[in-house]
């Protein structure tokens, strides 16, 4: 089968993918419509154990402690087309959209719960930072993947929409396309909730401290969400140093990556005199800027990626009002055999509170750093992967790090059709609170691991590229 590749050349490793050519549509004229897509259903296993938690904790706990099911890992299908403008340049847009492999569409994913929440369309920066627990009443959605238009030239390819931003910088598909090589995790298959791409390097820890010295830890994922919405976005063509390398870079700006501008409402209680003056610059002060470059060549694959969000509404003085991170990683591949190491730093500014016994609280930066440590080998249609990754205590308050260990095997039923097994293990230590992607509606019938908590997931898995 032939194959297409996305219009978006240095697109991110799970959104604009290889399109696999399964259905290439004339529409009129010089237009045509590819369609592709994923299916990755999993039967998994998951287990919340005591850990580090403290033993109060751990017996007034409310979370489902065990659960067996059959679970979608993120399924989509993909429209996308291209118009020719002159030779070299077209007209472009992606649609994608998400479905469920295991519920109906409209079945709700937390039955009960309210469905009016939801966590990318709160009034704060610190909110608009939380991605745990979403109370998401829909199993699918139109176009909630990926979802711009644009135009692509010999100079590079510009889109406005929604876009994948900075938390997939580093995770590997280059068994798809050599371009989307990458130095973190590479897995054919993979089980959701337990890439820790997610869990630790595009998540983070903020912090309140009572006046005693206790620690609650809030978890937050950077941006919010996978799809950073308002988006403006550059990537440039695939350039070749030499025979055997491709460099590329992206530059995106956005007024708000986490939700509507108009969702948005400012924290400062209006005055006659102030009011607007205040409203005005409070709101025009917050955007995002993303900045990344990657490389692949003669075994090597590396990239650079930073991000700036200031936060809209928030008062300068405020608790969570900018984010920074950036992330770094490379990696050699020889013969089947590959190794890596991505490390990722973020910064929230006012991210931890500490409470005084007399006075107002103080506030101070919520800095972390993440090191990743993934190694691989293939030997014909089998490929095994073990991955270490830990994050380091916030801002140096004890016990507030973490670590995860991933082992997987998988096996290639065709060129673009993967079947295998994915074991993962996540370890808090007392004050921490680092959750597995997906967590507060799947798995666990809605509960999320507690602070201090561990989590064991082992997954049956299959992913399909059509």
């Amino acid at each position: 089968m032939k194959i297409r590749f996305a219009v978006v050349a240095a697109a991110s490793a799970l959104t604009a993918l290889p399109s696999w050519g399964q259905a290439n549509i004339p529409v009129m004229g010089n237009t045509n419509i590819t369609i592709s897509g994923l299916l990755a259903p999993r039967l998994g296993n998951s287990e919340i154990t005591q850990g580090n938690a403290t033993d109060a904790a751990w017996s007034n706990r409310s979370a489902m402690p065990s659960e067996t099911g059959v679970y979608d890992n993120t399924s989509r299908i993909t429209f996308a087309s291209t118009s020719k403008i002159t030779d070299g340049w077209n007209v472009i847009f992606q649609v994608e959209s998400r479905f469920m492999t295991n519920v109906r569409p409209g079945t709700a994913l937390l039955p009960g719960n309210n469905p009016t929440v939801n966590n990318t369309t709160t009034t704060t920066g610190a909110a608009a930072g939380a991605g745990s627990g979403l109370a998401v009443n829909d199993a699918s959605g139109w176009a909630d993947g990926d979802t711009w238009a644009g135009v692509s030239s010999p100079y590079g390819t510009i889109i406005f929409g929604k876009s994948s931003l900075y938390w997939n910088e580093g995770l590997s598909t280059g068994y798809l396309s050599p371009a989307s090589e990458g130095p973190g995790e590479s897995y054919r298959i993979w089980n959701v909730p337990g890439l820790a791409i997610f869990s630790m390097l595009s998540g983070y820890q903020s912090e309140s401290v009572s006046a005693t010295g206790a620690i609650a830890p809030t978890d937050r994922n950077i941006l919010g969400n996978t799809r950073a919405t308002n988006t403006v976005k550059y990537s440039s063509p695939l350039l070749k140093p030499d025979s055997e390398s491709l460099l590329s870079f992206a530059l995106a700006w956005s007024k708000n990556p986490a939700g509507a501008q108009a969702m948005f409402v400012n924290s400062i209680t209006p005055t006659t005199a102030n009011s607007n003056a205040n409203n005005n610059s409070t709101y025009e002060g917050g955007s995002t800027i993303f900045g990344r470059v990657g490389y692949n060549g003669h075994g090597f694959s590396a990239i650079a990626s930073y991000l700036d969000q200031k936060f809209e509404g928030v008062l300068a003085s405020a608790a969570a009002t900018e984010l920074k991170a950036f992330r770094l990683g490379l990696s050699y591949k020889i013969a089947g055999f590959k190794a890596g190491v991505v490390y990722d730093n973020s910064n929230m500014v006012n991210g931890v509170s500490t409470a005084q016994l007399v006075g107002a609280a103080v506030l101070s930066d919520a800095k972390r750093s993440v090191l990743q440590v993934p190694i691989s080998y293939s030997f014909g249609d089998h490929a095994v992967y073990a991955t270490y990754t830990k994050a380091g205590d916030t801002s140096s308050l004890s016990g507030t790090s973490a670590k995860q260990l991933n082992f997987v095997y998988d096996y290639a039923l065709t060129k673009r059709a993967f079947v295998g097994i994915f074991y993962t293990k996540l370890n808090n230590d007392a004050n921490a609170y680092y959750q597995p992607f997906l967590s507060g509606y799947s798995p666990f019938g809605g509960s999320a691991i507690a602070k201090g908590e561990s989590w064991r997931d082992i997954g049956l898995c299959l992913n399909y590229w059509f």
